[in-house]
């Protein structure tokens, strides 16, 4: 069997050389719901130049579960944005392009500011972490994404109709699991200092506010969080805890229905904001030098 595979990877090889296949884009997708809609935007740039992208999804069938294999993390992009079209690369793809053309990214082992990936031509196999200047990422995410009710089930369709009768709803996600302990590519967690501070800011600048939690750990926020920000639950807050990491873009959808967010270690939150349209919400962000990249991505984000 293993002759035949590599019989079958060196005959591969030799066509995508060649020109006997279409040469093709293969992009590596993993993690959860924003890392996916993240990779298929890099793809997606790829798309627009002619190039045929492929998706390589192995990581779901191979891990599928955070750093800490406590959460998982299914494919879930289809399912929150059904309309999106993409094709899987296959097996012998993965395999000959990863090991023949594979490119590392610029945000794998550190950030840089090289993005000279974007002018890559096929054969290439973006296996890597990649970032983008905000003026290049967000106007492609604006013309992908969008929201609709009808991947929700009933218990979120209720819970986004109540978030849209709510005069002031603010979504506040408390990103634990893997990001609870400090992370080089994430810095520190957010405190509960910030999340005190973040609270004490939209109450000062909204009337009425009413805030829904969202976090892996939601018996975390109960115990840990709640008791710490002069918030009477039911009253002046509500957790969500209707959806697992499993069911991450209900989540996503729920945050981005709120008039105002607050954000996380972690790209929920943030992403949750960008899907929301609303010209005056407020966005609070943990100031670090982490979470700086995003300035470029809102109006007048608030830093504390």
């Amino acid at each position: 069997m293993q002759i035949i595979r590599r019989w079958q990877r060196s005959l591969y090889k030799k066509m995508v050389k060649y020109n006997i296949v279409t040469p093709k884009v293969v992009v590596l997708i993993d993690g959860g719901i924003c890392s996916q809609m993240h990779q298929y935007l890099i793809g997606k740039l790829f798309e627009n130049k002619g190039y045929a992208v492929v998706f390589d999804l192995a990581f779901y069938r191979e891990w599928g579960s955070d750093l800490n294999y406590r959460f998982a993390r299914n494919f879930d992009l289809l399912k929150a944005f059904p309309y999106l079209k993409m094709q899987e690369a296959s097996d012998l793809e993965v395999d000959v392009y990863k090991q023949k053309y594979y490119n590392l990214g610029n945000n794998t082992t550190h950030k840089t500011n090289d993005f000279s990936f974007l002018e890559k031509e096929p054969p290439v196999y973006l296996g890597g972490y990649y970032y983008l200047p905000s003026t290049t990422w967000l106007p492609v995410f604006k013309s992908i994404f969008r929201l609709s009710t009808s991947v929700l089930d009933k218990p979120n369709q209720a819970l986004y109709s109540e978030i849209g009768l709510c005069h002031s709803s603010v979504a506040v996600h408390v990103r634990r699991g893997d990001l609870a302990v400090e992370i080089p590519a994430y810095g520190r967690p957010a405190t509960v200092e910030y999340f005190q501070s973040a609270i004490s800011y939209i109450n000062e600048k909204t009337e009425e506010s009413y805030f829904y939690f969202f976090s892996d750990e939601p018996e975390w926020v109960h115990d840990e969080l709640i008791p710490c920000l002069n918030l009477s639950l039911d009253k002046d807050c509500k957790i969500v805890d209707i959806n697992g990491s499993d069911r991450g873009y209900m989540d996503l959808f729920l945050i981005a229905n709120c008039t105002h967010q607050i954000t996380s270690k972690g790209t929920l939150g943030k992403y949750g904001a960008l899907l929301n349209d609303n010209m005056h919400k407020i966005v609070v962000l943990y100031d670090d030098e982490v979470e700086h990249y995003w300035r470029g991505f809102f109006k007048n984000p608030v830093f504390l």
